[in-house]
């Protein structure tokens, strides 16, 4: 077997025969600095990626405003449903009201 020097500390090792291009030994401080090291690269790749909370488009706005604003019209509508949903669910459990 090839002897291959860590990425991390520098020692040499003898790579998985399963993962002949690993470049890090099997330490586990020095597989949790691999680990590390991996996410700050993709990080940097796709620094779009979890911004996709602030990227809502503008019929997304105009779609929540509308719901809002009808909800606050139908205030009514919520409490019939809300009652019949428990009244149903008690009816289920046989609890009589």
């Amino acid at each position: 077997m090839v002897k291959k020097r860590c990425q991390i500390c520098g020692r040499e090792f003898i790579p998985d025969k399963y993962h002949p291009y690993q470049k890090v030994c099997s330490n586990p401080s020095c597989q949790h600095q691999r680990q590390l090291l991996n996410q700050k690269r993709w990080r940097e790749k796709n620094p779009d990626y979890f911004k996709y909370k602030e990227k809502k488009t503008a019929w997304e706005r105009q779609r929540a405003q509308y719901l809002k604003m009808w909800r606050e019209a139908h205030k009514e509508y919520f409490k019939k449903y809300r009652k019949k949903k428990s009244f149903k669910g008690k009816q289920k459990l046989g609890i009589s009201s």
